[in-house]
């Protein structure tokens, strides 16, 4: 007995579709990804900016240029006939400091506060 022509013509359809289709699992993964993905992009956009204000020091290049200056002249002082005096003081060392110190607000900042910086930066072990 021959089995009837709607049996094979859903067998036929089931496997199709099985081979087509992927499976449930899959598709939640898939649908979870394309929510995912969009919202964390647009979480990178906001924090980036906000992180970077709040973490990275942000000084105008006028004050900026106090800090390199200090640094280069506490050098200096530094150097004697004898000794050749120590290596560039960091400047950027400086400014991070007083980042933390002055909580990114450099408007009180002086040539004689970066000089006194700078000098903290020395020890004198000898003569």
């Amino acid at each position: 007995m021959a089995p009837p022509a709607g049996f094979i013509a859903r067998a036929i359809a089931r496997s199709f579709i099985s081979g087509v289709m992927p499976e449930p699992e899959q598709v939640v993964k898939f649908i979870l990804l394309a929510i995912m993905l969009p919202l964390a992009l647009i979480a990178l956009i906001f924090a980036g900016p906000i992180v970077i204000f709040k973490h990275v020091p942000m000084a105008m290049p006028g004050i900026v240029q106090m800090y390199v200056e200090a640094a280069k002249e506490v050098t200096a002082s530094t150097k004697s006939p004898c000794d050749d005096g120590v290596e560039l003081i960091n400047w950027q060392q400086m400014i991070a400091i007083d980042a933390v110190r002055l909580k990114q607000d450099f408007k009180n900042v002086t040539k004689s506060r970066t000089e006194s910086l700078a000098e903290s930066f020395i020890e004198q072990v000898g003569t």
